[in-house]
C-alpha cells in the first residue's frame, strides 16, 4: 500500500489521475452523496490524497480543507472522501486505507502547514466512537466531544452542523460556531 499526498498543481500526473477519479465518482448518481464530488471540490482543497492498493490500483480518494467558517489554522481532513474500489457500505473495522490516508495527510500538514487541529466530520451519525476506536488501533489518536460544529457556511442548512473527531489545540473549538 502506498499513500500520496500533494497539493493541487504540483503533481500534474497525480492531478490528472485524480481528476479521472473524481469525475468518475461524480457521475456516479446512485451514490447518496454523489453531489460533494462537483467541479466544486477544488475550491477548498489545500491537498489531495490517493491511496493506492498492493497492487497500485487506487483505492480511496479524499482532500485536505480549509474554510472560512473554521478556526484558524484548523484543516479537515478524509475531506470529501470517496473509495474508489473495496467499496464495502458498512465494515465492521476500518480498512488500512482509512488509516493511511489519515497519516498521509498528517505528515503533509505538520510539513507544509502551521495547523492547530486537524478533525474529520461525517453527515452521518454516531459514527465517532467507531472513529476513534479503529483509527486507536492503527496509532492515532482523536478526541470527541458532545457538539455539532458549522462545517460549512449555511448555519440553516441542517447537513453543515456536523459532529467531529479531533487532534490538536482544543482552545480553538471555542472560537468555532457549535450547539448541542
Amino acid at each position: 500500500m502506498e499513500t500520496k499526498t500533494w497539493s493541487p498543481g504540483s503533481n500534474l500526473e497525480l492531478d490528472k489521475l485524480f481528476e479521472e477519479l473524481r469525475q468518475k465518482q461524480y457521475a456516479d448518481d446512485t451514490h447518496r452523496l454523489w453531489k460533494n464530488y462537483s467541479d466544486e471540490f477544488y475550491k477548498y482543497a489545500v491537498a489531495l490524497t490517493i491511496c493506492f492498493d498492493q497492487f497500485g490500483n487506487p483505492e480511496m480518494c479524499s482532500s485536505i480543507a480549509s474554510r472560512d467558517c473554521w478556526p484558524g489554522n484548523a484543516y479537515r481532513i478524509l475531506n470529501r472522501l470517496w473509495k474508489s474500489n473495496n467499496k464495502i457500505k458498512f465494515p465492521r473495522v476500518m480498512s488500512p486505507s482509512f488509516a493511511e490516508s489519515a497519516r498521509s495527510q498528517i505528515e503533509w500538514l505538520k510539513t507544509n502547514t502551521k495547523f492547530e487541529i486537524y478533525f474529520i466530520s461525517r453527515q452521518t451519525n454516531n459514527w465517532e466512537d467507531f472513529g476513534l476506536e479503529n483509527f486507536s488501533r492503527y496509532g492515532l489518536e482523536f478526541k470527541k466531544d458532545k457538539y455539532f460544529y458549522l462545517t460549512c457556511p449555511n448555519e440553516c442548512d441542517e447537513t453543515c452542523w456536523q459532529k467531529i473527531i479531533y487532534y490538536g489545540n482544543n482552545e480553538l473549538l471555542n472560537l468555532w460556531k457549535r450547539r448541542l
